[in-house]
């Protein structure tokens, strides 16, 4: 019995705690004391039993008044004058205080529901890319992942660099904002777009999130790395790149995920090694990429035009691409020049052995443990697929 009610004592001990912190109490406490007042004095003053006295001060705090109970003293009417016009302001600040407490639950309800649906996508995903960071290459980056129907998850900590990067995912407001890139005249408001909140971006671009520290280790095991295809490193210096690095190879040989592919970015050339010994597979290198970009484009614009029209734009049906053969089993024993004339597949180089053959003879034959450098249609332009 006795342990009965020490649980009990310390119910009601937490709930009174509560309530005592919350601003509920603060408006419930003096109706309840100002009930109490009514009460009693209405009692003394007038000579009513306490059950109609309380009636009498019920319809006062209301304002309803019946008529059937008023003072009748001169000591009943004086008081009645000061407690009605105390009662009246408790009560309509209790009654706005739980209509604020109300709204205030069901907003939190409807946040748990929005947050435990976006959870239940993230812990679905399979074969995914995590993005840790909002850089300006890792929006690029994931643009590209988008294109080829590549499912992410961004990782961003700074809220305002969260918003950018699904922004730059939303195809509607990039053509309102750079779509008229050359004529300002016709240059659209874009303000409500870069309004929104997470959540609406989220809907609207369908990329789920994480606004946490991407270095941290239960945060990429939130984002799903147990089941993820890779990792890319995109932040905003070489130092955190390392943190997230080092999180990531840890926890993939942890949890048993050793074909996680973790591609790095590197901002001093001299922590690249430092990189790579923690466990990047890829390193990428802003300036080496912008430096070939720009002799590429002065020095053969015509090629420098054709990678535009094959990278940037969606409706281009052609790109260069890694195939596998173990994807296409159907391809083994057929020649270099029977991918051509069948799929629509120009062999560049065949990655057998270890090594790459370059410009393969048009009766290569091609293997079952073979991949493939092609200039090939993208998923979903052709059929080749499905050969």
């Amino acid at each position: 019995m006795f342990w009965w009610t020490s649980i009990l004592n310390q119910k009601i001990t937490l709930l009174l705690r509560k309530l005592g912190h919350s601003s509920l109490a603060l408006s419930i406490v003096p109706i309840i004391v100002l009930i109490g007042i009514g009460t009693v004095s209405y009692a003394f003053l007038e000579g009513w039993s306490l059950p109609d006295a309380l009636y009498a001060t019920i319809i006062t705090i209301t304002t309803v008044g019946y008529g059937d109970f008023s003072p009748q003293t001169f000591g009943g009417r004086l008081f009645a004058i000061f407690f009605t016009l105390s009662a009246i302001g408790l009560a309509s600040y209790a009654i706005s205080t739980l209509a604020a407490v109300v709204i205030r639950w069901e907003h939190d309800r409807v946040q748990r529901h929005i947050q435990e649906e976006r959870m239940a996508k993230i812990a679905s995903l399979t074969d995914h890319i995590i993005v840790c960071g909002g850089s300006a290459i890792s929006r690029k980056a994931m643009f590209f992942f988008r294109r080829d129907n590549q499912p992410i998850i961004l990782v961003e900590q700074d809220e305002e660099k969260l918003r950018r990067a699904l922004l730059y995912l939303d195809v509607e407001y990039l053509q309102k904002k750079f779509g008229h890139y050359y004529d300002i005249t016709q240059a659209v408001d874009v303000t409500e777009d870069e309004q929104l909140s997470l959540e609406a971006l989220r809907e609207r671009v369908n990329v789920p999130y994480l606004m946490a520290d991407p270095t941290d280790d239960s945060t990429l095991i939130a984002a799903g790395i147990a089941q993820a295809k890779g990792v890319v490193a995109a932040l905003d210096s070489d130092e955190r790149n390392l943190f997230a690095v080092v999180s990531a190879r840890a926890l993939a040989t942890q949890m048993n995920n050793p074909s996680l592919r973790i591609v790095a970015l590197v901002h001093d050339d001299k922590n690249g090694p430092k990189l790579q010994i923690a466990g990047a597979d890829q390193l990428i290198f802003p300036e080496k990429g912008s430096g070939m970009q720009v002799q590429s484009w002065m020095m053969n614009p015509l090629m420098g035009d054709f990678w535009k029209q094959v990278a940037y734009q969606p409706q281009a049906a052609y790109d260069l691409q890694q195939l596998t053969i173990t994807d296409y089993p159907a391809w083994v024993g057929k020649t270099v020049t029977q991918l051509r004339d069948e799929h629509q597949v120009v062999v560049l180089a065949v990655w057998r052995d270890g090594q790459f053959h370059f410009t393969p003879s048009a009766a290569e034959l091609i293997q079952a443990t073979d991949a493939l450098i092609a200039f090939a249609p993208k998923i979903g332009q052709q059929t080749f697929l499905e050969s």
